[in-house]
């Protein structure tokens, strides 16, 4: 069984493993960066530090998802959290062919019809591409 933190961002549906979500704040007080990388949204206060905060799916200004990679923390700007989803591991299809950033790590298969609308396709996000993508 793998949990995830739900996200929509961009009219799509994503997914994070649970454990690498520290918090969920909003988005107020960003601070965009004068001249950002690529997928940089700006700076966010949390608690006495200061996390860059990442856009890579050009989210509106709505929550932010404060993550923890092997003690690297970033900020993720999604449009809303959606939930918590508990998937049973035969559910979680390999990493899509075709991608310029291998940023999905595979594919949680969820219910066809979905409730919510949905295909049934959550894509997972690679938090280790993520945040090499920060540095690169």
């Amino acid at each position: 069984m793998r949990a995830v933190v739900a996200f929509r961002s961009g009219g799509q549906d994503y997914a994070v493993a649970v454990e690498r979500v520290q918090r969920v704040l909003g988005a107020t007080g960003l601070v965009p960066l004068p001249d950002p990388r690529p997928g940089v949204a700006g700076l966010l206060r949390h608690g006495g530090d200061t996390v860059t905060v990442l856009s890579p799916f050009g989210a509106e200004r709505g929550q932010v998802l404060v993550l923890d990679h092997g003690g690297t923390v970033v900020g993720l700007l999604v449009d809303e959290v959606t939930g918590i989803d508990r998937v049973e591991d035969p559910a979680v299809g390999p990493a899509p062919a075709g991608q310029r950033s291998p940023l999905v790590a595979g594919v949680l298969n969820r219910d066809p019809e979905g409730e919510d609308g949905t295909d049934g396709m959550l894509p997972l996000l690679d938090l280790e591409v993520l945040v090499e993508g920060l540095h690169r």
